[in-house]
């Protein structure tokens, strides 16, 4: 070989290493489309567990919210009935978390807020939907 043939030869050589380290092998693409799909099923699990533990909450709060009404009845002695109107500018945040729906945490939003001109400003003042307010109407009053 003449000088040219050797230079061709080792240039060949130089630019097929050259190629192989701008080109992974094939294994190491696979390894990279695993930790990928790896990645994106811990991303989707992730987003079950916060909606289930969304529904755990939600779920946890009925429970204080019952207990909380249980223990009001049972203090005022009138197990299993509310006959007694809450007033929203005096009643304490028992009795307002005995209202069905108002957690411990609403019912102190609520002494927040006072005074209260009526009691459909609960709705007004974006504490409570229409929903919510209609399902305790009947139980509230102002003074």
């Amino acid at each position: 070989m003449n000088g040219n043939g050797t230079f061709l030869a080792i240039a060949v050589v130089i630019s097929a290493g050259f190629l192989t380290a701008c080109n992974p092998p094939a294994s190491d693409q696979h390894l990279q489309e695993q930790a990928a799909q790896a990645t994106e099923q811990a991303k989707q699990g992730s987003k079950e567990a916060l909606a289930d533990a969304r529904v755990a909450a939600a779920n946890a709060e009925r429970a204080v919210n019952d207990v909380a009404a249980g223990v009001k009845q049972g203090i005022d002695g009138k197990p299993g009935t509310t006959s007694t109107r809450v007033d929203l500018n005096s009643g304490s945040a028992i009795d307002l978390a005995g209202l069905p729906g108002i957690s411990p945490i609403k019912a102190g939003q609520i002494i927040h807020h006072r005074p209260y001109a009526s009691t459909h400003d609960l709705v007004k003042n974006g504490l409570l939907t229409q929903d919510q307010f209609d399902q305790i109407a009947s139980q509230i009053t102002v003074h």
